[in-house]
């Protein structure tokens, strides 16, 4: 009998992401005083924050002194995102940041969401946003529509004309949405995401992809832009060290299977994967 496709778990999440520092007092600066972060746990060099005591992590910080800068055509991260709540969320985020005097490096309405974007004080892309309804989003035969248009920020900062309630820069909820990766051969990278690890191609456009699990606009994106033909993650470099996603565990079972030894590493609770980057990523069970 014909085994069924292998499908990861429709309600798949994202998060934390760890990032590798050598300077993890200007990152805690930065990540605490303007986003309003809470470390949330320790342990040796590594300090976790969520946003507030009690809630699960979202961001990790690596110290690591001796890390090294990578080349500006390494693969790695492009930027992660945190995805607030609401819409409100992301007013407040704007407004909260921008009173703060961090700079922003864009903004764009994407269709099927909104979106903020910045860079930490190591160059690590972030971008914030709030989704659309799904029942907002057209798709034509099975390909979501995106788009990066401008973004009516007017609009945005009406959502809290007559609101007195006090204004954090991450909501209560917010939590990591998607991350965007720098891949060095894209087809590579789309065959071990879609093949491998079972993820479904929402958008392709030929320099990017797009990916996801249970229908979602993307959990994973992937281009080379700045690193076709890079070289691949190293962990000496800062930036990205791992990210993580959260399944049931016969879910994560399924999929350990599916990969192999040869793949994977681990056991029935977390999967440690290396994509074809040497881009690391935790699969735990949830």
């Amino acid at each position: 009998m014909a085994q069924p496709e292998f499908k990861l778990y429709s309600g798949l999440e994202i998060g934390p992401v760890c990032l590798r520092t050598k300077n993890l007092d200007t990152m805690l600066s930065f990540y605490e005083d303007d986003f309003g972060l809470k470390a949330v746990g320790r342990d040796g060099s590594y300090t976790a924050l969520g946003t507030g005591p009690t809630t699960e992590p979202i961001v990790i910080l690596h110290n690591d002194e001796k890390s090294l800068i990578p080349p500006p055509n390494a693969t790695g991260l492009y930027h992660y995102a945190l995805l607030v709540p609401d819409r409100r969320g992301l007013a407040a985020a704007y407004l909260s940041l921008g009173e703060k005097g961090v700079a922003f490096d864009g903004y764009a309405d994407h269709q099927v969401s909104e979106a903020l974007y910045l860079t930490d004080p190591d160059g690590n892309g972030i971008e914030i946003y709030r989704d659309r309804p799904r029942s907002d989003w057209k798709f034509d035969e099975g390909v979501v529509e995106m788009t990066t248009d401008p973004l009516d920020l007017d609009s945005l900062i009406k959502e809290l004309a007559h609101d007195n309630a006090p204004m954090r820069t991450l909501a209560d909820g917010t939590r990591v949405g998607h991350v965007h990766l720098k891949v060095s051969e894209l087809q590579a990278s789309m065959a071990f995401y879609r093949d491998g690890l079972g993820f479904d191609v929402m958008r392709y456009y030929g320099n990017a992809a797009f990916l996801s699990a249970g229908g979602y606009h993307h959990h994973i994106g992937l281009n080379t832009w700045e690193s076709l033909g890079g070289p691949p993650t190293r962990k000496t470099w800062t930036g990205l060290e791992y990210l993580t996603f959260k399944m049931p565990e016969t879910n994560l079972v399924e999929l350990s299977s599916r990969l192999g030894d040869a793949t994977g590493q681990g056991d029935s609770k977390q999967l440690f994967v290396s994509d074809p980057d040497d881009i690391n990523l935790v699969f735990k069970a949830s």
